[in-house]
């Protein structure tokens, strides 16, 4: 009976070390996550750490990447300006700005 005991701690021991490794490696893999997605890799691997991995995977995905919210942002305020066909002070027929066309 003792045996028996003793092998159910050592299994105890293995087992917890290697939940303990995968909560690290899981908590490694967000941190992975968040550096491809633009995200700030420390923070996400201490907020994996000691939250749990799979709901900071979870979180993770519900924000956006950072390259590509920056993406939108400068292509809304980007101005899209049509290129001057005229010459300066008229229009592409050669008249003066301003001047009406009288037929």
């Amino acid at each position: 009976m003792t045996e028996l005991l003793g092998d159910f701690v050592r299994l105890g021991f293995l087992l917890t070390l290697f939940a303990f490794g995968a909560w690290v490696g899981g908590a490694s893999v967000t941190a992975w996550v968040a550096w491809e997605k633009g995200r700030e890799p420390v923070a996400w691997f201490v907020v994996a750490f000691f939250l749990s991995p799979l709901v900071a995977l979870v979180a993770l995905s519900a924000v956006p990447a950072r390259h590509l919210a920056r993406r939108r942002e400068e292509r809304a305020a980007r101005v899209v300006v049509a290129p001057r066909l005229a010459a300066p002070g008229g229009d592409a027929m050669g008249r003066a700005q301003g001047q009406r066309v009288v037929r």
